[in-house]
């Protein structure tokens, strides 16, 4: 399936702190070769409350939009992959030199008489597809990875992907070589101090691509391993201390240099009311992380923390390695008779210390959309590229991938601009590729 879209006129925004209201968008200068997202058409964002898919709207599907810099061009080409919302929204990675896309699958597709989230079946996939045709993206190659396979990462070359598997039940971080335009056999690395029902959330590698930081979510710890790569596959060795963040850690990203590592917090969890729908605010952490062993080996630092909105899914760091933005549910997913749901979702931007990795949260703007699970930052450190799941008026149909622009200078703050780009529903990881 393929589709054209034309920059469409976005709801209006508000702001929860700064006063930065809603205003004519700027002209625009969004850097970067093309997006590519994905998203599920198998349940609504509602399902997460209620158990209930409600009605499909369309099939699993991976999104390459391509668009001028001032977004005035803008061609949106899709292709059916399956993949699902459940999981970290880091299920969709991109290779260095943008040819191929891998996406993980957390839940399969669902069949025609699925009605509740208990009928989707566990995935196991691992989609190859080349979208170095940003017009015409095409799978290439599926890999069963085994069950529930969720967020991953491609090395810094590109010549292999990290996947969190879930729950790590031994198997830890499935690596599958990814060489010439082909997946290879995948090979299993348990991670050093899980437990089998431990649940792995994410795998980032290091930008030297020499060691990875895995999210262990039950024990709100981040764990460092270098990657020894031999004959009989990859293995994962300990690198350093593990660091306790804050309670529920989902996903983190390093800084561009390496020198620090950023987890969004949920504070999820069975001992929470409701689970997630009446989670406190979340938070940022940062840890200051060591790539050279000294006399005590490898010691790495909890350093700083800044606070969120509610439920700060997903994190992107600008390429300056200035700036953090966190996408905060709220309780955006809640059915709109549900007296928890909030009729807004919200960003947080954080102003990260180069020097020391201390963070300092901005601001959070609210915004008129539903369970904005992931961001990018463009090529400049200007704007961010958000996926909007769903929206509350009901006359717009699909999601969107919205655009904010950044108010650097002393009373810096992001605005959301009126233009935006359709997308099938469900749209939930996205990454920028050249």
């Amino acid at each position: 399936m393929k589709l054209t879209a034309t920059t469409a006129i976005a709801l209006s925004a508000f702001a929860i702190t700064n006063c930065a209201a809603f205003a004519e968008a700027p002209y625009m200068n969004f850097q970067g070769g093309k997006l590519v997202a994905i998203s599920d058409g198998d349940m609504l964002a509602s399902a997460y409350v209620n158990g209930q898919l409600g009605t499909k709207e369309s099939d699993d599907a991976l999104i390459v939009a391509t668009m001028s810099p001032d977004l005035t061009d803008v061609t949106v080409a899709t292709v059916k992959v399956s993949n699902s919302v459940a999981g970290a929204p880091t299920a969709v990675a991109v290779t260095p030199d943008g040819r191929f896309a891998v996406v993980s699958e957390s839940f399969g597709e669902r069949g025609t008489d699925a009605q509740s989230f208990g009928d989707l079946p566990v995935g196991s996939l691992l989609t190859l597809v080349d979208v170095s045709d940003a017009n015409e993206p095409r799978v290439v190659q599926q890999l069963d990875v085994g069950s529930r396979p969720e967020g991953l990462s491609l090395s810094p070359s590109g010549d292999m992907a990290a996947i969190a598997m879930h729950p790590a039940d031994g198997r830890g971080v499935a690596f599958v070589p990814l060489v010439d335009g082909a997946l290879g056999e995948p090979s299993y690395a348990s991670v050093p101090g899980t437990e089998p029902t431990d649940r792995l959330s994410h795998v980032e590698w290091h930008p030297s691509g020499d060691f990875v930081a895995i999210t262990d979510v039950n024990r709100a710890i981040i764990r460092f391993a270098q990657v020894v790569r031999g004959e009989e596959g990859v293995s994962l060795e300990e690198w350093g201390n593990p660091v306790l963040v804050s309670k529920y850690p989902f996903m983190g990203r390093f800084t561009p240099d390496g020198s620090y590592f950023l987890t969004g917090n949920l504070y999820w969890g069975g001992d929470v009311v409701g689970v997630w729908t009446e989670a406190p605010a979340g938070d940022v952490t940062s840890i200051r992380f060591a790539s050279e062993a000294g006399e005590n080996g490898p010691q790495h630092f909890l350093i700083g923390r800044a606070e969120t909105g509610t439920s700060p899914e997903g994190i992107a760091i600008s390429p300056d390695g200035e700036w953090a933005v966190t996408t905060n549910l709220e309780v955006s997913y809640a059915p709109a008779d549900d007296p928890r749901h909030t009729p807004y979702s919200s960003l947080t931007l954080i102003d990260i210390d180069r020097d020391t990795g201390r963070l300092h949260t901005v601001g959070t703007y609210a915004f008129d959309g539903i369970l904005p699970e992931a961001a990018v930052w463009d090529a400049s450190s200007s704007y961010v590229a958000v996926v909007n799941y769903d929206h509350f008026d009901r006359n717009r149909e699909g999601g969107s991938i919205d655009f904010w622009k950044l108010i650097d200078g002393d009373a810096a703050s992001l605005v959301k601009l009126r233009t935006s780009i359709e997308t099938p529903h469900g749209p939930h990881s996205i990454v920028l590729s050249n």
